[in-house]
């Protein structure tokens, strides 16, 4: 305890001004809007998602259980930065899955999660949080094939049962005033592993193994689900995502898989993983590279299968993982991408999330089936522009918005501060000005265009108007566009025509080949 009588009279002073500042009430990166919104309204404004994967869902060896320091990095990503997670949000997406592997730090037959990891995961959520985005945060690796926190059968269930209601206690505390905008995941692919069955098994006839695993996991959602609505403020109506065995199609559509019974109405949400086809996206053995008329059959049946059983009976789905791997086949995948994501937007309660686990390299076969990087997390560059492009142009909805107080945007780390706008801000009339970065990778650019109301009353409306002799744009996002004789003009959609005082209306343009260091950009 510090000797106050020791305290000078300069240190006395700063500690009265310690005191003075501590007692004001410290803002947190949240929503306080509540949870008002149903799990098919939730989805829909999901319009795609992206996946931090191989980052805090990284494991390492049971012998050094527990872990008293993030392993974050050690899959060999690089720590996670605001940066990242704001180039995320720049190129259209408005939903990032946050996979979490809780396990190895917890403490304890209660399983406690120290505060330093729970401290980062927030951290990170936050990040995303800020960029006004859905979150989708889960259990992930706390079952493989070295230890396994719970286990699909019934001589693990009880244990396994101790574990989800620990956890998602500590989970759902730690996050109970976040808004809608949050959402859980209980499991991530639960399974039996090493089970000659682990990743497929027949939807019509399976094995009593799978039917007993099956059973496992209907209770294992369940007692995740009634934890969470327990711990009351908004997680007692919060949107909850819930898988069948493996995440996989099968798992869901089997007869004995069912959604838990929910003491909240219309919030749950299945949870579905989907490297289809399989061959093409996923295979390490007998793959294929081309993507053409055969391959869509897989893609067709997937979602009538989901539509016959769940969306068309109300209920929304998440496909939370789904990527086709590169094997160097860049314009297939595109194809890919482009005939997924076209097939998904026929479908309004329905959203998909990419898998990106940073990895792009292949060896000359091609057989790796684990190359799911699409954004470099160190140049913060998309490795292949065309297949964002490609997804990008299937995304309708509405952004997500945050209601109830300001969120206020986390600090930069100052070793990567955020790109500066180049140049300084296009004057406007009305009060409205215009700012832009251009991101530049050699074959193709993305300019990303920010237009503010710094006036004291709402405009209704506003255009831009960027010169062809800078640009060629190829595709965008959030804006119509039309050509004049010299200039694109841009418009705004529906929901972000109107600008209140100080509020801002993002959007992107993106197009091939080379592009200089400005842009002529005028607003009106």
């Amino acid at each position: 305890m510090r000797n106050i009588k020791r305290i000078t009279r300069r240190l006395t002073l700063l500690l009265a001004l310690f005191l003075v500042f501590t007692a004001i009430p410290v803002q947190t990166v949240h929503a306080a809007g509540g949870t008002n919104k149903t799990a098919t309204e939730v989805v829909k404004d999901m319009t795609v998602g992206w996946n931090l994967g191989n980052t805090l869902d990284s494991v390492g060896q049971k012998s050094s259980f527990p872990y008293t320091m993030s392993l974050e990095i050690f899959w060999g990503n690089p720590k996670t930065t605001k940066e990242m997670i704001d180039e995320v949000a720049k190129a259209g997406f408005n939903t990032v899955r946050i996979p979490v592997s809780w396990g190895q730090y917890t403490t304890g037959d209660n399983y406690e999660i120290p505060d330093f990891f729970m401290e980062r995961v927030k951290e990170v959520v936050d990040y995303c949080i800020a960029n006004d985005m859905y979150v989708i945060l889960n259990t992930h690796h706390d079952i493989t094939s070295e230890y396994c926190f719970y286990v699909p059968n019934n001589a693990n269930k009880s244990r396994s049962e101790a574990y989800f209601k620990s956890v998602w206690t500590q989970i759902a505390n730690e996050f109970k005033d976040y808004d809608y905008h949050l959402i859980f995941e209980t499991m991530n692919e639960p399974r039996l592993v090493g089970h000659g069955q682990e990743w497929w098994f027949p939807r019509n006839n399976p094995s009593s193994d799978i039917q007993e695993a099956i059973e496992c996991i209907n209770d294992y959602n369940q007692v995740s689900l009634d934890a969470i609505r327990a711990t009351g403020g908004n997680n007692a109506d919060r949107c909850v995502m819930v898988p069948g065995y493996d995440a996989s199609i099968e798992g869901c559509m089997t007869d004995g898989f069912k959604m838990p019974k929910d003491s909240a109405s219309n919030r749950l949400i299945l949870s579905v993983h989907a490297y289809i086809p399989y061959n093409f996206a996923l295979a390490s053995d007998s793959f294929i590279t081309n993507f053409d008329q055969s391959n869509k059959t897989d893609i067709d049946v997937f979602f009538n299968d989901l539509n016959s059983k769940f969306m068309s009976n109300g209920i929304p789905v998440v496909v939370g993982e789904t990527s086709a791997s590169n094997r160097n086949n860049t314009a297939d995948r595109v194809k890919w991408a482009d005939y997924y994501w076209s097939a998904a937007s026929k479908y309004s309660n329905l959203a998909m999330c990419l898998w990106d686990n940073n990895f792009y390299d292949n060896d000359a076969s091609g057989s790796n089936g684990e190359c799911h990087r699409y954004l470099d997390r160190k140049s913060l560059t998309w490795a292949d522009p065309e297949i964002i492009t490609a997804i990008m142009k299937h995304v309708d909805g509405t952004p997500a918005t945050i209601d109830g107080n300001k969120v206020p945007t986390p600090q930069p780390d100052p070793e990567n501060p955020d790109p500066e706008p180049s140049p300084a801000p296009t004057p406007g009339k009305d009060g409205l000005k215009a700012d832009y970065v251009i991101h530049n990778w050699g074959s193709g650019y993305q300019v990303v265009i920010k237009v503010k109301n710094e006036s004291d009353s709402k405009t209704e409306g506003w255009t831009v108007k960027v010169s062809k002799k800078d640009v060629k744009i190829d595709t965008s996002w959030c804006v119509n566009i039309e050509e004049t004789d010299d200039y694109y003009v841009i418009t705004p959609l529906f929901w972000n025509s109107n600008l209140e005082p100080g509020a801002c209306a993002e959007f992107g343009i993106q197009g091939t080949g080379s592009i200089g260091d400005t842009v002529d950009v005028t607003v009106e």
